[in-house]
C-alpha cells in the first residue's frame, strides 16, 4: 500500500498521547531523500501512526510523530528515568549485576572503537545519557566526553557516575577542535532528523575520524517476525516492537548505508551482535550462530564504523 488521501492526512492530529506521554503532533516524509517517494504503509496503529518505508533509500519512519520540542520534554518527564537503577550506584555494582548484557555490551562496543582509535584520540559521545559507556572507556584509557540533552540525565551523570558529559543540543555544539572519533549509540532513532545530525558529527571530526552508529535493525529476524505478525494481526501489541513514540525511525544494511552516504560518510563495519555475543556464550555451536548472524545483521540491532571522506 502506498501514501494516499485514505492513509495518512495532510493535517496530522495537533495533539497526542502515547504511553504515558502526550505532545504536539506532525506528519513527516523521508528524512534522506530530496524527491516525495511514495512510501510503503508497513502498518497503521489503532491511534493512526503509521509506520512508512521509503522505496528508494529503504528507511522506515513513524508518521505522524511528535515534535521535536515534545520529544525532548518527553526526555526531562519525571517516569523517564529508572531512579531506582541509581540509588547506590557504583562501577563494581553495575558491573556485577550487569555482566551478561549491559557490561558486555559496552565491552563489544569498546573493542569495535580499538580497531581504529588510540586510547589518546579525542572521542565525543553524542546523545549519552548518564554516560554509562564514558565511564567504561575512560577505565578501558580512552580521552572521551559526552553531550546529551537531557538536563536530567545529566545531572545524574554528573553527580552519581562522575561521567565527563555536558547538557546541550549537538546543533549548537561548539567545543573549538575536532574529534578523532564520535559515537552516537541508539540515538539516530530518536532525533527528528538524523541525516542532519550526522553531517553535524561529520563537521566535528577530523578528516580522518570515524564514526560509530548503531541503530535498530527491522530486518533482525525477531523484528521481522514481529512486523509479520502484526500485519496479519496475529500479534495485537500495536507494532509497539517499534518502539514508538521515543523511536522514530529504524534501519536496515541498506538504509543505514544509504543514510551514512547521504552524510559524508563510507561505511566500513556493518554488523549485528546476537544476544549470544552480548551474554558472552561460549561453545561451537553459539559461535557458529553469532558469526552467521553478526556478519548478515540477522540481530534487532546495527552496529557500524564509518569513515568521514571529503
Amino acid at each position: 500500500m502506498t501514501m494516499n488521501d485514505r492513509d495518512i492526512s495532510p493535517t496530522p492530529p495537533e495533539a497526542g498521547k502515547f504511553s504515558g506521554f502526550a505532545g504536539k503532533m506532525e506528519t513527516v516524509a523521508c528524512p534522506v531523500c530530496d524527491g516525495p517517494p511514495n512510501p510503503k504503509l508497513i502498518f497503521k496503529n489503532a491511534k493512526g501512526v503509521g509506520f512508512w518505508r521509503c522505496p528508494s533509500c529503504r528507511v522506515m519512519y513513524a508518521s505522524p510523530r511528535f515534535t521535536q520540542e515534545s520529544l525532548l520534554d518527553i526526555y526531562e518527564h519525571e517516569s523517564f528515568v529508572d531512579h531506582a537503577f541509581y540509588e547506590d550506584w557504583s562501577y563494581e555494582k553495575w558491573k556485577r549485576e550487569n555482566r551478561h548484557r549491559s557490561y558486555v555490551t559496552q565491552l563489544l562496543k569498546l573493542d569495535l572503537l580499538g580497531r581504529f582509535l588510540a586510547q589518546q584520540d579525542p572521542i565525543l559521545d553524542v546523545g549519552c545519557g548518564t554516560g554509562l559507556f564514558l565511564v567504561e572507556a575512560q577505565r578501558r584509557g580512552f580521552q572521551v566526553e559526552g553531550i546529551e540533552p537531557s538536563a536530567r540525565l545529566v545531572e545524574i551523570g554528573n553527580r552519581v557516575l562522575k561521567s565527563p558529559v555536558q547538557q546541550g543540543l549537538l546543533e549548537a555544539f561548539d567545543p573549538g577542535y575536532k574529534y578523532q572519533g564520535v559515537v552516537v549509540w541508539d540515538v539516530l532513532e530518536h532525533v527528528p532528523d538524523p541525516l542532519e545530525m550526522l553531517r553535524k558529527c561529520k563537521s566535528l571530526l577530523d578528516s580522518r575520524g570515524y564514526l560509530f552508529v548503531q541503530v535498530p535493525n527491522y530486518d533482525g529476524l525477531s523484528n521481522r517476525m514481529k512486523t509479520f505478525m502484526c500485519r496479519k494481526r496475529i500479534r495485537k501489541t500495536g507494532f509497539k516492537h517499534f518502539g514508538f513514540p521515543g523511536h522514530l525511525y529504524s534501519f536496515n544494511r541498506k538504509s543505514l548505508s544509504n543514510l551514512l552516504n547521504a552524510a559524508g560518510f563510507t561505511p566500513i563495519v556493518l554488523e549485528s551482535w546476537s544476544h549470544h555475543m552480548k551474554e558472552g556464550t561460549s561453545g561451537l555451536y553459539h559461535r557458529i550462530i553469532t558469526s552467521f548472524m553478526k556478519t548478515m545483521c540477522l540481530s534487532d540491532y546495527i552496529t557500524c564504523a564509518a569513515r568521514s571522506y571529503p
